[in-house]
């Protein structure tokens, strides 16, 4: 007998899906898209490209344009919201629900609103939304059979997942993964069977967006224990930070755990490669408001696409921050070349030991350092620095500092640069000018102020003078420089001002109405002044050059503070003696004054009405301008700083300025930007005619000859030398 025996082998390569799960449709920017001059003439369905393929419906001005705004270096379509639109025809019921009654779904797109209008942004309908309308809004809402359940509506610009995930009498939509809602917002339309369009930027012939799309999902029945692993692919892909962990295409590779890094939930970005979602992210950046951090493998380049590192599969390196500020903030010493440490703070998952990656800041901040830590998120001691500064990369037209290292699982890390600020109060410092700066450039006594640097970082300048597009409305120059022994203060320079002059900043403030502190070293030459003498003043039209429609501006009323429209302060000025003036208010609450670090008084808060700023002018038109009064230093937060971080501001301005804090019976203590106290009022009974000499880098403060500027004659002169 004889045996014949026939081997098959085979050879099986898993499905490649979101997530690893097969769709009935699926739209993605970045693979199968066809386009012609800029424009997308056919996007095919990955899912199973030649079947449902979205085509051009109509004239070639209809068809949206491909790539003009990328998400997470990714591409996208983008529909004007005036009549783009792609279809693909007779696409059968149960391709995105299954029947019967009541009908499954789960949808799932990412995309950007650009428009104001909530249209819709995919659906499955006869065009008209009254056969089963499956599909999702631009305002938020999710449909299944016409059932509508609604969620937050975007902000312009704002970048989401969107998705929903149930039956036609019971669905849950989630935004980034989270819950929104399941309230049903209408009843169930008749599902009749038979074929309809699937539309893609619109509802037929009505109801278009104006939205960059980058991928669309639908499954015609539920996944709800598949949904975390499919929005984790998108997340990943498009820099989402989500709700829950971030799981692999095999449901068990956790590239991001939200209960092992806790208060690091935010602005989660990272690189990833799954081969079974057909996911390969090489550099990435969190899609949230705001500068980010971004992060890849070392061949970055302007699209994911071409970035040319490399990882083997299920590799992942994602981080996430501690939501503080992405500035420095926080004041240090144990950081060579730096004084500055970022208040945000970054934790690292490293999955599949990802070696060496590319850590990315834009250009800007002086001596940018990477600074890493095992184990210590404060950095206090055992850190690896890694200069960035000496490394540059233009991405997208930006130029940006950078370290390549390798980042451990669990390590931290965070940024630190060289900064200065008054009082080394960096956080929230939104205007910093000072005479001493040399505005326009210009160190020659009596000439006029055109553009004044602004020091916070921010920047930006002032900017005044009848030449100058944002002319203040009304004012034909500057405020004068003055540089000369019979003007300066304490041998610093100063700006005078005079009924025609005036400097503006837009957007000085990044909104309106919230708590603001703003401080001003001023002297005036005549008091008590019959009227008004204007600091400055919020500013709420586009342009500088046309008047305010409201005006909220803060100076001296006869010789007291005012904030007006609120009530003016106690008196507060001496003529021709130097002061430092605060004013701080809540948004909603009350404003104080204080002279020297006396309290004269409050009113009844006036919000920002605008986010631009004027100096000595007032910017609703009138003429309660600075006229003569000299304003050498302004200073201002977003923020009411706390009594700490105040003492260390006003004793800056009260060194460099000659300035006494305080009164006799109720003396100041003097403090430098690392908190220590430079004049102690416990150890000195001598509180009058306070004056010193001080150098301290992170504030700029090196004052080399002082003088008291309070009213006396006769008072010393100190200096460092005889000069």
């Amino acid at each position: 007998m004889s045996i014949f025996l026939i081997t098959n082998i085979f050879t099986l390569t898993k499905a490649q899906f979101p997530g690893g799960i097969s769709p009935q449709l699926w739209y993605k920017a970045d693979a199968g898209v066809n386009s012609s001059a800029g424009t997308v003439t056919q996007w095919n369905n990955s899912a199973s490209p030649g079947t449902y393929d979205l085509i051009q419906q109509a004239a070639a001005t209809t068809l949206p344009a491909y790539n003009t705004s990328q998400i997470n270096f990714n591409p996208s379509v983008r529909f004007d919201g005036v009549d783009d639109r792609l279809a693909a025809p007779s696409v059968p019921q149960n391709v995105t629900v299954s029947s019967p009654s009541p009908y499954q779904s789960s949808q799932y797109v990412v995309y950007r609103k650009v428009g104001s209008t909530s249209n819709s942004l995919y659906n499955h309908s006869n065009g008209f939304g009254g056969t089963w309308n499956v599909g999702a809004n631009s305002n938020g809402g999710m449909l299944i059979t016409n059932r509508s359940v609604g969620s937050t509506t975007p902000a312009i610009n704002e970048i989401r997942l969107q998705s929903t995930d149930g039956t036609s009498s019971s669905m849950n939509v989630y935004v980034n993964g989270q819950f929104k809602s399941s309230t049903f917002s209408n009843g169930n339309a008749v599902a009749t069977a038979g074929t309809q369009p699937v539309w893609v930027g619109g509802q037929g012939l009505n109801n278009f967006v104006n939205a960059d799309i980058a991928e669309i999902v639908i499954y015609n029945t539920t996944k709800s224990l598949e949904r975390p692993q499919i929005e984790s692919y998108l997340s990943l892909k498009y820099g989402i930070t989500k709700f829950g962990d971030y799981i692999g295409s095999d449901g068990t590779t956790v590239y991001w755990s939200t209960a092992s890094n806790t208060g690091y939930n935010n602005n989660i970005t990272g690189i990833a490669r799954d081969d079974n979602s057909v996911l390969y992210q090489k550099q990435s950046m969190s899609i949230n408001p705001g500068q980010q951090l971004l992060i890849g493998l070392t061949g970055m380049a302007n699209t994911n696409a071409s970035n040319s590192g490399t990882l083997t599969n299920l590799q992942s390196l994602v981080v996430g921050d501690n939501g503080l500020a992405k500035a420095p903030t926080n004041l240090v010493t144990n950081i060579p070349g730096a004084n500055f440490l970022f208040g945000s703070v970054w934790k690292v998952q490293n999955t599949g030991s990802v070696g060496t990656v590319r850590v990315m800041w834009p250009q800007g901040l002086n001596n940018l350092k990477l600074i890493q830590n095992n184990s210590d998120p404060t950095f206090a001691s055992g850190n690896t620095v890694t200069d960035m500064s000496a490394n540059t990369q233009t991405i997208n037209g930006i130029v940006y500092n950078y370290a390549d290292v390798s980042l451990a699982n669990g390590q931290f890390f965070t940024l630190a640069a060289f900064a200065q600020a008054p009082g080394g109060v960096l956080n929230n410092l939104r205007v910093w000018i000072k005479a001493d700066d040399n505005p326009n450039g210009n160190t020659t006594d009596n000439v006029a102020i055109s553009t004044w640097p602004n020091r916070s970082p921010i920047g930006g300048n002032f900017i005044g003078g009848a030449a100058s597009p944002n002319t203040i409305a009304l004012q034909t120059t500057g405020p004068l420089y003055r540089n000369s022994s019979a003007m300066n203060i304490n041998f610093n320079p100063v700006a005078q001002s005079t009924s025609t002059s005036g400097l503006g900043m837009q957007n000085a403030f990044a909104t309106i109405g919230d708590d603001y502190t703003m401080i001003a070293l001023h002297k005036n030459p005549t008091l008590p002044f019959a009227g008004f003498r204007n600091m400055f003043s919020f500013h709420d039209n586009a342009n500088l050059n046309t008047v305010s429609t409201s005006s909220s501006w803060f100076g001296t009323y006869t010789n007291s503070p005012i904030a007006w429209p609120s009530a003016a302060g106690t008196s507060a000025y001496t003529v021709n003696i130097p002061a430092v003036t605060t004013f701080s208010a809540t948004g909603t609450g009350t404003i104080a004054y204080q002279v020297n670090s006396i309290s004269k008084g409050s009113g009844t808060s006036l919000s920002k009405n605008g986010t631009n700023l004027v100096i000595g002018v007032d910017a609703d038109g009138g003429f309660d301008d600075g006229v003569d009064i000299i304003m050498p230093e302004n200073i201002m937060y977003n923020s009411v700083l706390n009594a700490t971080d105040y003492n260390k501001v006003v004793s800056y301005m009260a060194i460099k300025y000659g300035v006494t804090l305080g009164t006799f019976a109720a003396p100041v203590n003097y403090t430098n930007t690392n908190g220590t106290t430079v004049w102690s009022t416990a150890a000195n009974t001598y509180q009058t005619n306070v004056t010193g000499i001080a150098r301290d880098d992170a504030e700029a403060l090196h004052q080399r000859i002082a003088k008291s500027q309070d009213a006396a004659t006769d008072i010393i002169t100190i200096s460092t030398n005889n000069d």
